[in-house]
């Protein structure tokens, strides 16, 4: 059996208790502080989570412009070596042979016909006719590159159709329109007469009326 071990005393670690003493405003206090000490807990925690989100967003601003930056310098260096390419194929175009003429040059010219063109417009009618000049002119003009060539531009005017009548329309439109009368508004001592003149034909013709009968 082994031995039993030999106890520690309390007051070989934390010192000899002085005094015990009761509280009770610390009592009341503890009793009642639940709630405040569980809202201090959930502030805490809530300034520690805006902490840690306000740093992972620095983060996220950095991560984001190092992209943008290596993406800025990958399209310089791509343009540059774009440049570079179209530099090599115009110097290499340049340090080419002279050019020596076209090959194979006789009997590929054919004989140029005159021809003619037809531009129909809604009031004109055009026919261009185009001759190529002969080799003649061009020991008389030392200009060199320009275009020679006779044109004859004949305009004529269409011939209109005649108009054909429509249903609609009468053969007295091209005669004068009679002018229609103004309507006048009679005054009150106007339509008094012809109120009374009205009255006297329907008298007469009653009476008469009267002595068929």
């Amino acid at each position: 059996m082994a031995p039993i071990g030999k106890k520690r005393k309390r007051g070989d670690r934390y010192g000899p208790i002085e005094e015990l003493t009761f509280n009770p405003e610390a009592r009341q206090e503890y009793l009642t502080g639940f709630s405040k000490r569980k809202q201090a807990r959930k502030d805490h925690a809530k300034e520690v989570a805006i902490k840690r989100e306000k740093e992972e967003k620095i983060k996220e601003r950095k991560a984001l412009r190092e992209q943008k930056k290596q993406e800025v310098e990958e399209h310089v260096q791509a343009v540059n070596e774009e440049l570079k390419k179209q530099n090599a194929l115009i110097n290499g175009d340049e340090s080419e042979d002279d050019f020596e003429g076209f090959e194979n040059t006789e009997g590929a010219a054919e004989e140029v016909l005159p021809s003619d063109e037809e531009y129909v417009d809604e009031d004109k009618y055009t026919t261009v006719t185009v001759e190529p000049m002969g080799e003649e002119s061009e020991d008389n003009d030392d200009e060199v590159g320009e275009a020679k060539a006779e044109a004859s531009l004949t305009i004529k005017k269409p011939e209109h159709p005649m108009k054909k009548k429509r249903p609609w329309q009468k053969d007295g439109d091209d005669k004068k329109k009679v002018k229609k009368k103004k309507f006048r508004y009679e005054s009150k001592a106007e339509r008094a007469v012809t109120r009374q003149k009205q009255k006297s034909r329907n008298s007469k013709a009653a009476a008469a009326r009267k002595k068929v009968k």
